[in-house]
């Protein structure tokens, strides 16, 4: 079914009325009207019978008037209203002096019968049935009929058309929406967005907490490589650490650790230690050529080796990002 005709299933034509002359001393127009008479309305094209309990119907405060349901054409207020078995849903209200409520009482004035549509929101639909019978408004009414249940204003509009001829009065309209739901509906969901805003935060504080323990974890870990290198990292190397992905910063400290274990001393009588290479990751094997280069004289660079392994591998890492 296409939305517009889903919506008008819900418009009704219920009650008269009244744009009141201008009064003099009076800046603003007013206008009232029956809104609802508490009757049945007949001959509707889908609900066929259909009442409204009054006892139920709620307004809350003023509401807008406004023009053709916009509401970016306010036209007025409510600031006043009855509910009774007698009179049914009386309202009045004050029109406002922009062009909408302007347009509203200059039409008048030329005769124009503007009606008055209503959005009642009802929190539930009971369907009478054939053959029984229930009580609203005072009244003994037959099935089948339907009981709107927990009517609730919310806005009021002025209309160049009604929706029915059932009567000569008011259209009033509903926007569809799931019936028998808990009443103060705006209200649960203010409560559930801030809910919503509240885990956010909590969320986004627990994130800052991990990125705060991982970067302490890093910290420790790039100082426990310092102190087994025997090495003091400059503050850009350290930088360089803290940005690395977990899996490069553990095969960099595996791989130097490796290195540095297994860059021994001469043993004593003149007798070299043999030294191998440990075995590594190939992509790395250049950190350890030093081993089968030695400097001038058959003699790597006192405390040089270690740097050169290291620095070796940082610029590998730095070639890779680029590439």
């Amino acid at each position: 079914m296409p939305v517009e005709e889903t919506q008008d299933k819900y418009c009704f034509r219920l009650g008269d009325l009244n744009v009141n002359q201008a009064e003099e001393g009076k800046k603003k127009r007013t206008f009232s009207g029956v809104a609802y008479s508490g009757e049945v309305i007949t001959d509707h094209w889908y609900w066929d019978r259909i009442i409204f309990d009054l006892d139920s119907m709620q307004i809350k405060g003023r509401i807008p008037a406004l023009l053709d349901h916009s509401p970016s054409q306010r036209a007025g207020v409510i600031n006043e209203h009855s509910i009774n078995h007698q009179q049914g849903l009386v309202v009045s209200g004050d029109l406002m002096s922009n062009e909408f409520g302007t347009e509203v009482a200059q039409d008048s004035d030329d005769g124009f019968p503007w009606q008055m549509s209503v959005r009642i929101e009802p929190s539930s639909v009971e369907e009478i049935q054939a053959g029984a019978s229930v009580t609203v408004n005072g009244k003994v009414h037959q099935g089948p009929i339907t009981v709107f249940r927990g009517g609730r204003i919310r806005e009021v509009s002025f209309c160049a058309l009604g929706a029915d001829d059932n009567t000569n009065a008011v259209a009033a309209s509903h926007s569809p929406k799931n019936f028998n739901q808990p009443e103060g509906t705006d209200v649960d969901l203010e409560q559930a967005k801030a809910k919503i805003q509240e885990q956010e935060n909590t969320i986004s504080g627990l994130q800052d907490q991990i990125k705060k323990f991982a970067a302490d974890k890093r910290n420790s870990e790039i100082n426990a490589l310092a102190k087994v290198l025997n090495k003091e990292f400059s503050a850009e190397e350290k930088a360089k650490f803290a940005d690395m992905p977990d899996d490069a910063f553990d095969l960099m400290a595996t791989t130097l650790k490796q290195f540095a274990a297994s860059s021994q001393p001469q043993t004593p009588a003149g007798q070299t230690q043999q030294t191998q290479t440990p075995s590594v990751n190939p992509a790395f094997a250049h950190l350890f050529t030093h081993q089968a280069n030695p400097g001038q004289g058959g003699q790597a660079p006192q405390g040089s080796a270690l740097d050169q392994a290291f620095n070796q591998f940082m610029a590998a890492q730095q070639q890779g990002a680029k590439s």
